[in-house]
């Protein structure tokens, strides 16, 4: 179980459970354990976009307790007409050993749509 110091923007749930995509490295689905229906399909964006580098002002990972390891980082991924459309602008960070999260919004960064392999 992840949780967040505050909800994720648009949602009311603190507590998530990180489920990875069989088959789907780097693919992970967020359920709600505060909502039961509630998920968001998150990935690891260094799959993707090897070149990510969201600068996050420390003061924001402060809520995160100490950091033994480095931190986990995830955006939400939204699928549509054969694209997959990541949002760069607002990461998840999570402090893997103590399993606490948080949602920041970064500069400088944006939308991208990658497109999907023909089947």
């Amino acid at each position: 179980m992840i949780t967040f110091v505050t909800p994720p923007p648009g949602l009311t749930s603190r507590h998530f459970d990180l489920l990875r995509e069989e088959g789907a490295d780097g693919v992970y689905t967020l359920a709600s354990r505060d909502e039961p229906g509630v998920s968001l399909l998150v990935v690891d964006p260094s799959r993707w976009v090897p070149d990510y580098r969201p600068d996050i002002p420390s003061g924001a990972l402060e809520p995160l307790g100490e950091l033994d390891t480095d931190p986990l980082v995830l955006v939400t991924a939204a699928v549509s007409d054969r694209k997959v459309r990541l949002n760069l602008m607002a990461p998840m960070v999570v402090n893997p050993s103590a399993a606490s999260a948080v949602q920041v919004i970064v500069e400088g960064q944006q939308v991208r749509d990658l497109e999907l392999c023909p089947s």
